[in-house]
């Protein structure tokens, strides 16, 4: 067969223009292209010809370039939801598919660890329930308020919702007994999952890197070593070293460390810390593919107890990242049987009632509103996630919960905030009423850009947010709680919008792109036309 690189030409020595390389006459007309095209930017040519350096275009066709390339640039760093007014098109409402109430709750979910990190670098109060040590009573430190300034339960609905996506659709092909979709479907998840991961998550450590370079984190750096404004979580901030040999190996280790699949351990990088969640992601998608793949052949109700054994196992040794995707998968088992997500079969009624048997057996039954039901269920949930961080075995309404708490738990907290996180997600999916506050426009579009929005979000905070704050408080004070409460607001108001806008740029050019990369390289890879035949393996048992 012959080669395509036979096509090529081959290049020997008499072929090379050495008259036009090494002397600045004008070329002999026996040049071939191929080195026509290198020697026009040998010096000798550039010397010989300067007029070679007139720009091609018109001066008109330079102010239509440069006004079609500062078009371009405006719209690429204006918020999507703004390009209309700098002339792109206006944004076209898209159409909300069935599970879009958990894109909703992700985008929000961000959005209140965007708080958390905001408030626990100056104070610890966000850490802290209502009457810890007999004393923080504030306001924001009641169950529910608190939630809105706590990020850890949100983590804990991230992984929620992930085991929840990443099962659906395999569990879905299970169930209709297409396993050689299911095959094919976890084949392609398993692929593509590290790219989806880690491009947004090393392409934001970039960026930081850069910054640092650039002198950007040096005024933090200050502020930091001052020690007045730091009053709560002095978490991890960017080395800065004077070489940049220095920073780059600094920058290796770090990428090699998040992406060490082996280390269980939490790993809080200095670039920026926040994407301690990637590896716990990683590691839990892949267990979970190996559970889905295991149960595959088995019976529904067989399945689902052997994960619910699992879950167990999971909880007992203390890896609560794995019991939230794995309670993930079976919630998406559960809708799956009950068709939650498919049209109903019946007109909705208004209130809907479900009969509840009080025990097995029992003729004793209660009927209840479903509506009622799933809405006390959500505020529930938020009870369990408002469990503090910190020391809520000495919180009023939560010391309880430390009595049924594996003690295996590395962060006892973890726990109830599981339950929490389980019980807001399994409400979500079955009440229309709850549903309406996640599929709003503005709930949608923090979906869009939420895992974008989170990757962001820490150097924002690190590099504007601590420069900022110490200023802000200089003009408003700090010595009453309104004083510092309004320097909050204004930090906040300032630190938030950059964040988003930020956010969005980094979505439309890091995390589109890298979904879009990662399924052309998979259909690039796998094979395409006729399957071979099977061979056949012949066994024999001695």
């Amino acid at each position: 067969m012959t080669s395509h690189h036979d096509d090529r030409p081959t290049t020997s020595p008499s072929d090379i223009p050495l008259k036009d390389l090494e002397s600045a006459s004008e070329s002999d007309s026996t040049i071939t292209p191929r080195w026509n095209g290198f020697s026009q930017f040998h010096p000798s040519n550039i010397l010989a010809h300067p007029d070679g350096l007139a720009p091609k275009m018109s001066q008109e066709d330079w102010l239509a370039y440069s006004e079609d390339t500062w078009y371009r640039l405006t719209l690429a760093l204006t918020p999507s939801f703004l390009q209309h007014l700098v002339g792109g098109s206006p944004p076209q409402p898209a159409k909300l598919h069935a599970i879009a109430a958990l894109d909703g709750l992700r985008g929000w979910a961000c959005l209140l660890v965007f708080n958390f990190h905001f408030f626990f670098t100056y104070t610890w109060k966000v850490a802290i329930g209502w009457g810890f040590g007999k004393e923080n009573f504030g306001i924001h430190q009641l169950p529910f308020f608190h939630m809105l300034i706590s990020g850890h339960i949100m983590v804990a609905i991230f992984f929620v919702l992930s085991g929840y996506v990443l099962s659906y659709k395999p569990l879905k092909t299970i169930r209709s007994r297409s396993f050689d979709q299911t095959f094919t479907v976890l084949a392609s998840g398993t692929f593509r999952r590290a790219f989806r991961l880690y491009i947004p998550a090393i392409t934001g450590i970039l960026c930081v890197f850069v910054a640092v370079r650039l002198g950007l984190y040096n005024y933090s750096h200050s502020v930091i070593k001052e020690g007045h404004t730091i009053l709560g979580t002095n978490e991890q901030h960017p080395r800065v070293y004077k070489s940049f040999s220095k920073q780059s190996d600094d920058l290796w280790v770090t990428l090699a460390t998040l992406m060490n699949p082996f280390d269980y351990a939490l790993y809080y990088n200095y670039y920026n810390p926040h994407l301690w969640t990637i590896p716990l992601e990683f590691r839990s998608s892949l267990i979970l593919f190996i559970v889905i793949m295991g149960t595959s052949r088995l019976v529904a109700p067989v399945r689902m107890t052997v994960v619910s054994g699992l879950t167990w196992f999971c909880m007992r040794y203390g890896r609560w990242e794995i019991v939230l995707f794995l309670f993930g998968m079976l919630m998406a088992e559960v809708d799956l049987i009950n068709g939650t997500w498919e049209p109903p079969a019946r007109p909705a009624v208004e209130d809907d009632k479900t009969t509840i048997r009080l025990s097995p057996g029992s003729k004793t039954t209660i009927r209840v509103s479903r509506r009622r039901l799933w809405i006390s269920l959500f505020v529930v949930g938020l009870y369990f996630g408002s469990c503090p961080n910190i020391g809520f075995k000495w919180t009023p309404f939560y010391s309880w919960l430390w009595h049924i708490t594996p003690k295996t738990y590395p962060e006892p907290h973890r726990f109830a905030q599981t339950i929490g996180a389980v019980l807001i997600v399994f409400s979500i999916n079955r009440s229309p009423d709850i549903q309406k506050l996640f599929t709003n426009s503005f709930s949608q579009y923090l979906g869009r850009i939420s895992f974008a929005f989170y990757v962001v979000h820490g150097p924002v905070l690190h590099c504007l947010g601590y420069s900022i704050m110490p200023n802000i408080w200089n003009l408003t004070g700090k010595e009453t709680n309104f004083q510092y409460c309004l320097g909050f607001l204004i930090g906040w108001l300032i630190c938030l919008p950059v964040a988003i806008w930020l956010g969005d740029v980094f979505w439309r050019a890091v995390d589109i792109p890298s979904v879009k990369f990662a399924r052309s390289l998979e259909d690039r890879l796998i094979p395409k036309g006729p399957t071979l035949s099977r061979p056949t393996l012949a066994t024999r048992v001695e």
